[in-house]
């Protein structure tokens, strides 16, 4: 994989439905491209505030507050549903 990916940033909400708990948090998107892959082969991985590298927080969202997994996730204007391109 490539030394330096490129990044951006991505906030998203979150909003559980088990307890009404609502957060936003930023992840930076960490893009890698592999130069031995001659389809130039691109992968990706979520870093959170804190530095650490986590799974998307698309597919492994949980509640702050009471650790439910039933966390609707959307953008931070609370319109449409966060898309994971990685599945």
């Amino acid at each position: 994989m490539t030394s330096e990916p490129g990044a951006v940033s991505e906030t998203f909400a979150f909003a559980c439905r088990n307890c009404g708990h609502s957060w936003e948090a930023v992840f930076q998107v960490m893009f890698f491209t592999d130069p031995t892959d001659a389809a130039g082969l691109h992968t990706q991985e979520y870093v959170d505030e804190d530095g650490v590298a986590i799974r998307s927080p698309l597919a492994d969202a949980v509640c702050t507050r009471c650790g439910s997994r039933r966390v609707r996730v959307t953008t931070p204007d609370g319109g449409r549903p966060a898309h994971d391109p990685a599945g």
